[in-house]
């Protein structure tokens, strides 16, 4: 009988086969049924990588597996090529779809329990792709026999040099990222600078390299536009990356004064490597300044912009503490008396110091001579947070008065650990032990904000000491008396002092330390 479509009572006839309508519905309803429940639970698994990487594949599977399932009988008394084609598509999807699983599992779950880099996607995709075609030329031999493989060579080469010509460019970005791939620049995860951008390389498909930015930017890069720049490599041979900080100084710093407190200053950095050590290099005499430049090491380049600015940071407070002056061009076009200016600023600013060193008990007993001649020695000393004033045990012989800013006592335990145990604000003081006795020191202080402190020194207060021998009697009998005030809190400061009493009267210990015995 002829193609065509006859209609009886419950029947449909269609190329000479005949179909009961009914069962035909119900098995049709049945499939669409089966696949809108498979489809609502993908997008509820749509997290799920597999799913991701090869919808489509799973759902031509399900879908060719349905048919099977359900329409066999049906596709049975067709022409035998339907259902013949149709098992082999699902035979092949099988085989593409596991390909992916096996992709997924050999390359990504293997780099992430290893935690190291994925393998490229460009690579793994012509990869499953060859293994593709070859499970499809194999099976088209199995299933349909009769095909001829030279006609489908001929026609391929026809098509490739059609479709080659139609796309010149893509074919270069895949055979230069098939060439980097094989080279290997960079590996996923390194910091590079490649065609004017720097960033960390995500992933390189067979098309192009896609870089996040400092700024979580990404920028797509075409591969061939990759193959004919430079690339700059920071991840590569080792993670250890160079940051260079550049200033001046005024000329009348010497040299080695720079560089011993720069040195100073980043040995405070943990993040700045200790091998390689620091390199502090004097590059120029310039129009103002000596100019310096300082190179140190990082383990990765990911920090470098953190790093530089501590860096900066922390020279910057060092130069301060130590007297060092970065010169800047000043212009002022007010008319003013400068010097009247500087002496109403000086006389300011002596009078803030002597407000502060009397709010202190310890230096409540100097009389206002003297309290005024300290004011005028006395210096300040800026500390930026986080930076150490001194460590428990460090040799000392300087008083601290905090002026802003807020510092952290700590005090070492028997488990080799620090732990805070008072936290000192504007007004607080501490030190006063080494500055009279030279004792170590017994306590841990760190800045916890930026914070600016007094300093008073055995220098400045050696004079005192010597023009009036009756101040050290008055500064022990202070101590003394408010040691007897705080035996009731048992601190690490407070037991480490009463030791000392302990051993020597505090006077002998005064006048022994500062030549007055």
């Amino acid at each position: 009988m002829g193609a065509g479509l006859y209609l009886g009572e419950w029947t449909i006839a269609l190329g000479g086969s005949r179909f009961d309508l009914f069962d035909l519905v119900w098995r049709a309803a049945t499939l669409l049924a089966l696949y809108a429940g498979f489809t609502v639970l993908q997008r509820s698994l749509k997290r799920v990588t597999m799913l991701r990487r090869a919808r489509l594949q799973i759902n031509l599977l399900v879908l060719s597996l349905l048919f099977l399932l359900l329409l066999t009988p049906q596709l049975g008394q067709l022409p035998h090529h339907i259902l013949t084609g149709v098992t082999v598509a699902a035979v092949f999807l099988t085989v593409s779809v596991g390909l992916q699983f096996l992709d997924i599992v050999a390359f990504d779950w293997t780099a992430r329990w290893q935690r190291t880099p994925p393998m490229p996607l460009v690579i793994r995709d012509i990869g499953r792709w060859l293994l593709t075609l070859l499970v499809l030329a194999l099976l088209v031999r199995y299933y349909f026999p009769g095909v001829n493989f030279n006609v489908l060579a001929v026609s391929s080469l026809v098509v490739g040099y059609v479709v080659a010509n139609a796309t010149q460019d893509t074919l270069g970005n895949l055979i230069a990222g098939v060439a980097l791939n094989a080279e290997r620049p960079f590996h996923i995860g390194d910091w590079v600078t490649m065609s004017g951008h720097t960033g960390v390389v995500v992933d390189t498909t067979w098309r192009a390299t896609r870089l996040r930015t400092r700024t979580d930017d990404y920028v797509v890069i075409p591969n061939s536009a990759i193959a004919k720049d430079a690339i700059i490599n920071f991840s590569r041979p080792t993670s250890c990356h160079g940051c260079q900080v550049e200033f001046g100084v005024s000329y009348d710093t010497p040299p080695n004064k720079v560089r011993e407190t720069i040195c100073a200053a980043l040995a405070g950095i943990a993040e700045v490597r200790r091998d390689p050590p620091p390199q502090i290099f004097l590059k120029a005499y310039g129009d103002s300044s000596i100019n310096f430049m300082v190179r140190c090491f990082i383990d990765d380049y990911a920090h470098l912009e953190v790093v530089h600015s501590l860096v900066m940071d922390r020279i910057w407070y060092a130069f301060k503490r130590d007297g060092i002056n970065i010169p800047f061009p000043i212009r002022d076009v007010r008319w003013r008396d400068a010097r009247l200016d500087e002496a109403q600023q000086a006389a300011a600013e002596l009078a803030a110091k002597r407000q502060l060193l009397e709010s202190s008990d310890l230096l409540q007993s100097l009389s206002p001579d003297e309290m005024g001649r300290l004011a005028a020695e006395v210096s300040d000393v800026p500390y930026a947070a986080g930076e150490t004033l001194f460590r428990q045990g460090d040799p000392g012989d300087t008083f601290y008065l905090v002026r802003r800013g807020l510092v952290e006592v700590l005090a070492m335990q028997d488990a080799g650990t620090e732990v805070p145990v008072a936290h000192l604000g504007p007004g607080a003081f501490f030190g006063e032990m080494s500055l009279l006795t030279g004792e170590p020191r017994s306590a841990t202080i760190r800045a916890e904000t930026d914070a600016l402190v007094l300093a008073v020194g055995k220098g400045q207060f050696s004079n005192l000491l010597q023009s009036d021998p009756g101040l050290a009697a008055r500064l022990a009998a202070v101590i003394e008396a408010r040691h007897a005030d705080r035996q009731a809190k048992v601190t690490a400061q407070a037991v480490a002092d009463a030791a000392v009493l302990a051993r020597e009267p505090l006077l002998d210990r005064i006048r022994r330390f500062f030549g007055m015995a």
